[in-house]
């Protein structure tokens, strides 16, 4: 932890800035901006480990804080702008992966030693090899869908912003396959083009003027689908690793069955 936070910054400028330019100062190598970063966004940070860990996290004793602000770390080395993204909500979703995966590493070391005291014979080990096994598969199985739950709630509290309901996006979604094609290929025209994408997330709205230079179906077609549009952009612009999985073009029924199961996983 000391490597990264040292005294605070000497530089009068640095409550002058925005966050975005205090990040870009940091990755250009200002250290004392970057340290000043770490100390005056600690209580986030410890939050965001709270938050996955659902407990306090001690900055002085817990090594989840030391993996959390390595990943804040991660996050203004790695913050791009240009992809839609606000430092935090970036940096939020990196700390909870990195976090996650301590987790991950720690619970499967726990489960190696386990397993390798019970192939040596271990009189006092109460498992049998298979048994690891199958915990260490339950535990992927587990893993995998906190991963689905962090994203979700994550996911769910975008969409908020954008006046959308998750429990209503089933409803809102085409039906046709083509039609589902065609709204995400709207969406993706938007998220990655740089001036359709900053006007949307400066507005909170689909830039339709410009957009329709871009498409082929007419306007109308776009307005019907809008809300799916809408969120299939917020998935392209944030890195959703599990709920990327929305988009893939699948029967009907299956879709709605991984849909479900990840508002189970969500508590909904």
């Amino acid at each position: 932890m000391s490597r990264f936070i040292g005294r605070r910054s000497s530089n009068p400028s640095f409550t002058g800035r925005d966050l975005t330019s205090e990040v870009v100062f940091a990755q250009q190598g200002d250290v004392e901006t970057r340290n000043e970063l770490l100390r005056q966004y600690t209580p986030f940070i410890s939050q965001v480990a709270a938050k996955v860990c659902k407990r306090y996290i001690d900055p002085k004793q817990d090594d989840e804080f030391s993996v959390a602000l390595e990943a804040f770390d991660e996050a203004i080395t790695n913050y791009s702008e240009g992809k839609g993204s606000s430092f935090l909500s970036f940096a939020n979703l990196v700390i909870r992966r990195r976090i996650i995966d301590y987790i991950r590493k720690e619970a499967r070391h726990r489960g190696s030693l386990a397993f390798e005291h019970t192939i040596e014979g271990e009189e006092d080990s109460d498992q049998s090899p298979v048994e690891v096994q199958a915990s260490l598969e339950q535990y992927q199985l587990d893993y995998e869908s906190s991963l689905r739950r962090e994203e979700i709630q994550h996911y769910k509290e975008k969409l908020e912003e954008y006046k959308i309901d998750l429990m209503e996006l089933p409803d809102l979604s085409p039906k046709h396959v083509d039609a589902r094609r065609n709204a995400i290929s709207i969406a993706s025209i938007v998220a990655n083009n740089s001036q359709l994408r900053n006007s949307f997330l400066a507005t909170k709205k689909l830039p339709m003027k410009e957009l329709m230079g871009h498409v082929k179906v007419s306007r109308k077609t776009v307005e019907r689908n809008r809300t799916y549009i809408v969120a299939v952009i917020l998935l392209l612009v944030d890195d959703y690793r599990y709920l990327h999985d929305y988009l893939n073009i699948e029967p009907e029924s299956e879709r709605g069955e991984r849909i479900e199961e990840g508002h189970r996983d969500a508590g909904y």
